[in-house]
């Protein structure tokens, strides 16, 4: 073998790896390390996993490659939306500008093969293989809406981020429909559906969906079934998705996850060639295509409790270890890169159980699950293991693209910028709704949208501007001041404000970047340009209690690698150069 391999883990944090190291938990890694070198691994601000991922793909800034939130906004209209995937003339195009290190590697003779690559839909042609990952959407062109049926619809909260179906049993049977993709007709866009028929088979459910039927026992897991849809005009689509019995009785509840896109659709286009998605699912059998498949909003709605959740995520990391060993085995040269990302989505969601100053922390549910975090960092460690088992004198490189902590205060940017004066509300509204619903534009100059992005609302370039281009520096230094000694119960909410409006981004970046402090992140009504009545600050109670939405300084990430690497302080830009290193020529130590 010849070549190089890397491993992206998303979210692994220095802190709990040092403290596994310590202890023995981690002997692969260490092995990796005492062969070549370990370090932290400096990520950028805002250390968000599409931004940077497309930083570590092209060694750009997110001002080069155009990534700076998970939500951007359209300055003519201030909607928001999501910077993971573009659409062009009815199309979609892949976002992240700038040559990616494996369309250089080919350029140059090098094959390359990427798996499940964050920011990757749809895949740009070259002379390689990719399935995207992170920005896939689901059938519905969504980031993955779950759907529950429910016989308890109050038991969910009425932010709920799924399709919650009321449903009742007649006779033991249930008549209802799967929601499928928007289609478009003479009477204007509609949902197209497949019917699902539910019979009550004791403590099991016999699911019928046209002349496919499967049974699921409580507590247990569907495969994954085909669903047809009828979009019209003698056109079809199949999508693909899976089955949770929660309970029978004396509540009924079903879960079903987003509807997964096929592995081979035109406007769907998952890998390339078109073709690689169908061939690793005959080689390894069916799997999640969808981009975020771990659902943190159906655990944070309680949709699913922790342990289904935890079975969920357990199913797409076997899965991503299947078809990473695969192509492991028939590896031979050139380029191999995999990322897995479950360990990012279970921080998200079990980082409570490690912080007892989290207003969420809870005793005996820390005791149950204190260790669901740790496990993933040892199973990442046995993959690392079977790999430099199998090609022992490959260079190896692994690295993540941020940190983890947690996630305690929820922060309403837009309503202090309403209390200072920044945002205004229209006369009679005491708060902002979501889309910055209810702002006056005239008296507004500043605006929050997205997880850490802050607009100013200037002239010429949002559609109501009302601050004159030149009076921008001032407006800056006086936000950038203010939001610095913003205090929270005596502590710093934000650690620092990044000024980044002088990249080259155009109109899609933001103006100023803050940099919350440890335990702060933006709220979710932030992100969607909602300004709440009340405290700007609260606690943060929900499940997804670890983050990594603050200032980069706080969540370094990781590199480990089996040969020496030039730089002693590594950051996330230098990685796509590192792997360009790591030739044939490369000799491990």
């Amino acid at each position: 073998m010849s070549g190089a391999i890397l491993i992206g883990i998303d979210g692994m944090d220095p802190g709990i790896a040092d403290a596994m190291l310590g202890r023995g938990e981690l002997p692969n890694f260490e092995r990796l390390a005492a062969r070549g070198s370990y370090s932290r691994l400096a990520t950028l601000n805002p250390p968000q996993s599409p931004v940077v991922w497309s930083s570590i793909a092209t060694g750009l800034s997110p001002g080069q490659h155009g990534i700076h939130d998970f939500i951007h906004r359209d300055p003519q209209t201030y909607r928001p939306y999501l910077s993971l995937h573009r659409m062009e003339q009815g199309r979609y195009v892949n976002p992240v500008n700038g040559e990616t290190f494996w369309e250089k590697a080919a350029r140059q003779g090098r094959d390359a093969t990427l798996l499940k690559w964050p920011m990757g839909f749809p895949p740009r042609p070259f002379a390689g293989r990719m399935l995207a990952g992170l920005g896939v959407p689901d059938l519905r062109g969504m980031l993955g809406s779950y759907s529950l049926y429910t016989s308890a619809p109050e038991h969910l909260p009425a932010d709920a981020k799924g399709r919650v179906v009321p449903i009742a049993s007649r006779n033991c049977v249930i008549q209802t429909d799967i929601a499928g993709p928007f289609t478009v007709g003479l009477t204007g866009r509609k949902t197209a559906s497949a019917p699902l028929r539910i019979s009550i088979d004791g403590d099991a459910i016999v699911c019928r969906i046209g002349r496919q039927s499967f049974t699921v026992a409580t507590g247990q897991w569907s495969p994954w079934i085909s669903i047809p849809f009828d979009t019209g005009l003698f056109s079809s689509v199949s999508g693909l998705c899976r089955f949770f019995l929660r309970s029978v009785h004396p509540e009924f509840a079903l879960y079903m996850t987003p509807v997964n896109v096929p592995y081979q659709a035109e406007q769907f286009p998952v890998s390339h060639p078109p073709q690689y998605a169908s061939e690793l699912a005959g080689a390894i059998g069916d799997y999640a295509t969808l981009g975020m498949a771990e659902d943190t909003n159906a655990v944070n709605d309680g949709a699913l409790d922790e342990d289904a959740f935890i079975s969920l995520c357990d199913g797409i990391m076997a899965e991503r270890e299947a078809m990473f060993l695969h192509e492991l085995g028939r590896f031979r040269e050139g380029l191999l890169a995999c990322v897995f990302d479950t360990t990012d989505r279970i921080q998200h969601i079990f980082w409570r159980m490690h912080d007892q100053d989290h207003p969420a922390y809870d005793e005996k549910l820390a005791q149950r699950y204190r260790d669901v975090i740790p496990r993933y960092y040892r199973w990442m460690d046995r993959i690392l293991g079977v790999v430099m088992e199998r090609a022992p004198k490959v260079p190896v490189m692994c690295c993540s693209d941020h940190g983890f902590g947690s996630f305690r205060r929820s922060v309403h940017l837009n309503s202090w910028l309403a209390q200072r004066g920044y945002l205004a509300l229209q006369p009679g509204t005491t708060e902002g709704g979501a889309l910055l619903q209810g702002v006056d534009w005239a008296k507004t100059t500043a605006y929050a949208i997205g997880f850490t992005s802050i607009y100013l609302n200037i002239k010429g370039r949002e559609q109501k501007g009302s601050l004159a281009p030149q009076e921008a520096p001032a407006l800056k230094e006086r936000l950038i001041k203010e939001l610095e000694e913003f205090k929270d119960r005596g502590q710093k909410a934000v650690l620092q404000v990044h000024d980044v409006s002088t990249s080259p981004g155009g109109n899609a970046g933001p103006d100023l970047v803050p940099g919350f402090a440890a335990g702060y992140r933006a709220s979710w009504q932030t992100a969607l340009g909602g300004a709440p009545a009340g405290d700007v600050v609260e606690d943060n109670l929900k499940k997804w209690s670890g983050d990594h939405c603050c200032d980069a300084s706080l969540v370094p990430g990781v590199i480990f690698s089996n040969a020496p690497l030039s730089l002693a302080s590594p950051c996330v830009t230098d990685v796509a150069e590192l792997i360009a290193t790591l030739t044939p020529s490369s000799r491990c130590q």
